[in-house]
């Protein structure tokens, strides 16, 4: 087993987190709660089998509560953005929106970069050209709870992966 921890910002929208497979465990906390509820969810792939609690348990100041939705989710990957240097310089998807903060590369979490969360398109390569393609790996999606991730307000986020 292994973990992967990394931090990124909540953007109200939902999140990939992309490691390179769907992990057997994930915990993400929202370290910023304006309301200082310590939010926190946890999430196996077991729950999906479970309709009520199909993406995890919510943690408000202790308080347990079921997420059927917007919670936490297996990301299956494939989506594929590209680099449009014509339009400020940014990774887009297929509808021309910036994907920045929207697809987090998590299997950069090794790496002494000094950056706290890499966009993903970003940690593919340092300087893509124009039209460069990338296709997301899989992980896990942080979806669009408006206590877990609430747009500006710093996520913490553990994952358990099979291998080394």
């Amino acid at each position: 087993m292994k973990v992967i921890r990394g931090t990124c910002d909540g953007t109200g929208a939902a999140i990939h987190v992309c490691l390179g497979q769907v992990p057997t465990y994930v915990k993400v906390r929202n370290l910023e709660d304006a309301g200082s509820h310590l939010i926190s969810a946890e999430w196996t792939p077991g729950m999906a089998e479970v309709s009520a609690l199909d993406e995890g348990i919510k943690a408000d100041n202790g308080a347990e509560a079921v997420l059927a939705a917007n919670g936490i989710s297996a990301y299956a990957g494939g989506d594929e953005i590209v680099y449009d240097k014509n339009t400020s310089v940014r990774w887009e998807d297929s509808s021309g929106n910036s994907v920045e903060e929207v697809y987090v590369d998590g299997r950069n979490k090794e790496e002494d970069t000094g950056l706290a969360y890499r966009c993903y398109g970003d940690a593919e390569r340092p300087n893509p050209h124009h039209g460069e393609k990338v296709k997301a790996a899989p992980g896990f999606t942080i979806g669009t709870d408006a206590d877990l991730n609430a747009n500006g307000e710093k996520l913490e986020w553990l994952a358990f992966i099979d291998g080394d």
